[in-house]
């Protein structure tokens, strides 16, 4: 009995140093300074855009339009591209252009604005109006990417307008809703357009 009792002592011994042994595998991690961190939550809080557009190299360097030209910013995307045409109203209080994207025909810019009381029938310039139709079309998918959906969140403003010429230079900005429903800014626009 007491040889069963000494057995089971050293057995017990040698249990106790071989999980000894194994504490030395496992690793230890220290940390001094402060408290400790939780770094697998941190989160990217960076706000994305509500669409992603690839960079268009044609647009690059453009800093003020040409004629027959628009441009506009909206995150960090920039667009560019020529009016197709330029049509005022017969009143001359209201005024249309239109044109393509320079990095795909199948998007483009149509613009309309609404003068209210402004006559377009003699050189002018600083005239602001918030009466004003911005639409950014897709005719791949058929929907707009970027259009008002009621005025007054919209604003242009001919910079000067010459009528010997027919020629109005200006910009315009705003906010609008995206085809994913998101409303967002548009920034920077700038347009130079002869009237036909």
């Amino acid at each position: 009995m007491i040889r069963q009792l000494l057995y089971i002592t050293c057995a017990f011994f040698l249990l106790c140093l071989e999980l000894a042994g194994f504490s030395g595998c496992i690793k230890e991690y220290s940390y001094e300074g402060g408290p400790a961190q939780d770094t697998t939550s941190i989160q990217d809080t960076t706000p994305k855009p509500a669409i992603m557009f690839p960079v268009c190299a044609k647009c690059d360097g453009i800093n003020d339009p040409l004629l027959s030209t628009w441009s506009f910013k909206y995150d960090t995307s920039f667009f560019c591209g020529n009016i197709t045409r330029a049509i005022i109203a017969p009143d001359r209080t209201g005024f249309t252009f239109f044109g393509p994207s320079a990095c795909s025909i199948d998007t483009g810019l149509v613009m309309t604005v609404y003068l209210g009381t402004d006559v377009l029938d003699r050189d002018k310039s600083g005239i602001t109006s918030n009466e004003v139709i911005f639409e950014y079309y897709d005719n791949v998918t058929l929907t707009d990417i970027f259009m008002t959906n009621k005025l007054g969140t919209f604003s242009l403003t001919i910079d000067t307008y010459e009528h010997a010429t027919g020629i109005a230079k200006g910009r315009f900005s705003g906010y609008v809703p995206a085809k994913n429903g998101e409303v967002v800014g548009i920034i920077d626009g700038k347009f130079e357009i002869k009237f036909e």
